[in-house]
């Protein structure tokens, strides 16, 4: 099975298409992985969320994993896209308006707290039915 790298470009398309993703974040060691709902706003993913482990590491300006994808099960197609970057918490009022203006729905509870995540690497890849069937 081939897979086929996507160009920048395309992995950005298929992150603004999209609004549930899943960050990865190291806590005490470990990578945990959380679902979060997000927009693209210009070169950065913001999301919203509460006290726990996303905001600790935006708080640290941590460097996370961000990624999206979809698959086709009876196919065996889909692709995947990366985003590599640091968390950090939305603060100053003029960004904290702007933000709050946005469509972003926190995944839990309330998500008091907005999350930016400047883009600092992107890269995806794609298996299609043609490299799927050889």
């Amino acid at each position: 099975m081939t897979l086929k790298a996507l160009a920048e470009r395309e992995c950005l398309e298929l992150l603004a298409s999209r609004v549930v993703g899943r960050v990865a974040v190291v806590v005490d060691g470990q990578a945990r992985v959380f679902p979060v709902n997000y927009l693209v706003d210009g070169s950065d993913i913001i999301f919203r969320t509460d006290e726990g482990a996303k905001l600790d590491a935006a708080s640290a300006g941590a460097g996370v994993t961000f990624d999206i994808d979809d698959s086709d099960p009876l196919y065996h197609t889909g692709w995947s896209v990366m985003v590599t970057g640091r968390l950090e918490e939305v603060t100053q009022p003029h960004d904290l308006q702007r933000v709050r203006g946005l469509p972003v729905r926190a995944w839990g509870r309330n998500g008091r707290h907005w999350v930016r995540m400047p883009i600092a690497a992107v890269s995806g890849r794609r298996i299609d039915r043609a490299a799927a069937a050889t």
